[in-house]
């Protein structure tokens, strides 16, 4: 029994025999006895895989079972055995058994090299006669042979990337953990494959425990980029696993998804919720609060460059909106407190905040806004460190509102219906949102040019007796020359659109005002791609989708004005973008501050370094 291991010599020279009497099963005869013995070889070869199993190397394998090379190599070009599931799925753990991760010496180079050969032969066999005549008979056409082959080669690793311990050491000391780096390496090329897609989802989502179990960083790239051009999907623990090991990875989805919305400033609404959604950020984030804090990050160092851009305020806003959403659709007991989140920020403000319009009466609006207000204002020379509700300054007090812009669409239209006596908060609450900077200056003739517009806005929609023709002109054209005169400054611009269009929208008022005062906007044709994004954001956030018969009204209004518009500037650029450098810059901007982020370089946000230092070990250090 020398030569044949620890199987009876009698037995081995069976199945050598049956072997290569069967050849190719190209007679009736032969493939009628491959039929009657495919349960007696699934057993043999059970008992063959035991015996790689323990064996430690390549020399090992070859005294423990010298045939076996010759045995299976015949074996994988019989294709009667290995249209046989069972039978194929034994062949392919043999050979996985077989093939030697870190090969030490020449033998288990060629041995290496043989398999490759045998995997390269199973998946793709040619068309030929013999293997139709095989398939045919077994009812799949050479396509369904591969596909279903290439499925249970994938199977197979994926069971023995879950099992990678390093609790399992062989004889050489080597663990099974090494595996993992050079089957990541191998899969690099496939990550475009959709059957591989279970096996890079169990490379991703394998522990940590130790370096060997690292994916390499050309197969993270590769995984990453085939993601983001939808070439390849992913479960959400798999892609939550990517970003987590590559903050890289995470930087660049990020990034893409700003340059997505930057090239077209004026989506819809819904159409941009889509876009924010299929980027699979919004349940990463909810799923791993050290990821939220990340691309909130870098949204941050982006708006710090472009407070005034309409579409960075509208991503972020839907980002947010999107993320609550997928937050509360996670298991209660696998998801943190949105304080995790949200570090910074009073529970109470915060809960104030992220709750939806519509989850409250109207008549509740008034005082919630109120106390939204008072909490995110605060008194000239008020000492910040004194607040020990607040651990920000005001930029980021701006950023939660930006964040969770629905309750300033609210104050838009409480300020249509309310006394005049009583609007100065919500005048205020419109002017921050639209003045972040805390330059007192500019907040005082943002104010008083607010004043005036709404001043004669009042007049117009607002007066018991409607103002006579003439008049009302003349409140239209005060109007349309203070949009004229601040043109050129987008965040007072950005101020008096929403006024304006707030007070055509949500009042009951003439709408022969609303038809003079929308129409003056014509030769700004900017201002009307922004103000239709304005109503379609009031209709989304205020009624849910469900217009009142008026806001139908005056978007239909402002679609006839754009088809009328003869503007200079290019249909579809928005305010922002048209008074910033180009689209480009923006995104420029946010990739430097995004990559001084990631490299612990210098960057312009107050993210607490403390806190930063406190989740990069989390995400460097777990799948």
């Amino acid at each position: 029994m020398s030569h044949t291991g620890p199987f009876p010599e009698r037995l081995v020279e069976f199945w050598m025999g049956k072997a290569v009497e069967w050849g190719q099963a190209l007679t009736p005869a032969t493939r009628h006895d491959v039929a009657l013995h495919l349960g007696q070889l699934r057993a043999f070869l059970g008992r063959l895989l035991l015996e790689l199993r323990v064996a430690g190397s390549t020399q090992e394998v070859m005294r423990a079972a010298p045939f076996v090379g010759q045995f299976l190599g015949r074996l994988c070009w019989n294709s009667f055995v290995t249209a046989d599931k069972e039978s194929r799925g034994c062949l392919l753990q043999c050979l996985h058994s077989m093939y030697s991760v870190q090969p030490q010496g020449s033998l288990e180079l060629k041995a290496n090299q043989w398999i490759q050969n045998v995997l390269c032969h199973l998946l793709t066999e040619e068309d030929s006669g013999t293997v139709q005549t095989v398939l045919k008979h077994v009812g799949w056409t050479l396509r369904d042979y591969h596909s279903e082959l290439l499925r249970d080669m994938v199977a197979l690793l994926v069971n023995d990337v879950r099992k990678a311990s390093c609790s399992e050491i062989h004889t050489r000391g080597v663990c099974s953990c090494d595996r993992i780096h050079g089957l990541s390496v191998s899969c690099t090329l496939l990550v475009t494959c959709p059957e591989a897609a279970p096996l890079i989802g169990a490379l991703l989502e394998c522990p940590s425990v130790c370096p060997k179990a690292a994916p390499s960083e050309a197969f993270l790239h590769a995984v990453n980029e085939a993601l983001l051009s939808q070439r390849l999907v992913l479960e959400e623990q798999a892609v939550v696993a990517l970003w987590t090991r590559s903050l890289v990875s995470l930087e660049r989805a990020t990034l893409q998804l700003l340059e997505l919305v930057l090239s077209d400033p004026q989506p819809p609404m819904q159409e941009l919720e889509e876009q924010v959604t299929g980027s699979l950020l919004p349940r990463a984030s909810a799923l791993s609060c050290p990821l939220f804090l990340v691309v909130s990050d870098i949204f941050r160092a982006a708006l710090r460059g472009a407070s005034g851009s309409r579409a960075l305020r509208s991503l972020l806003q839907a980002f947010t909106r999107c993320f609550l959403q997928a937050w509360g659709q996670v298991e209660p007991q696998d998801r943190l407190p949105l304080t995790a989140f949200f570090p910074s920020t009073p529970v109470s403000v915060l809960m104030a905040l992220v709750q939806r319009p519509a989850d409250l009466p109207e008549d509740a609006w008034p005082a919630h806004l109120l106390w939204i207000g008072r909490c995110l204002q605060m008194p000239r020379g008020h000492n910040e460190a004194a607040d020990a509700r607040w651990r920000c300054g005001p930029f980021d007090r701006w950023l939660l509102l930006v964040q969770n812009g629905h309750w300033v669409d609210v104050a838009c239209q409480l300020l249509v219906t309310s006394d005049p006596q009583v609007s100065a908060p919500l005048v205020w609450l419109l002017m921050f949102y639209h003045h972040p900077d805390d330059n007192e200056h500019k907040r005082t003739q943002a104010l008083a040019v607010a004043e005036a517009a709404l001043f004669h806005l009042r007049a117009l929609f607002c007066s018991a007796c409607p103002p006579p023709p003439p008049r009302q002109q003349e409140h239209v054209q005060v109007l349309g020359g203070l949009l004229t005169a601040h043109s050129q400054h987008p965040s007072t611009a950005g101020l008096l659109l929403r006024l304006s269009v707030s007070f055509c929208a949500f009042s009951s008022g003439p709408v022969s005002a609303a038809v003079e005062l929308l129409d003056v906007m014509k030769v700004h044709s900017e201002l009307v791609h922004d103000a239709i994004t304005l109503l379609t954001g009031f209709e989304c956030g205020l009624s849910g989708g469900e217009a009142n018969p008026r806001l139908r009204r005056i978007q239909d209004i402002l679609r006839c004005v754009r088809v009328g518009t003869n503007s200079g500037v290019p249909q579809g650029l928005s305010v922002e973008a048209a008074h910033s450098s180009d689209v480009s810059a923006l995104v420029t901007d946010a990739k430097q501050s995004a990559i001084a982020f990631t490299t612990g370089g210098p960057r312009d946000v107050s993210l607490p370094n403390a806190l930063f230092s406190s989740y990069t070990p989390f995400l460097a250090g777990n799948g």
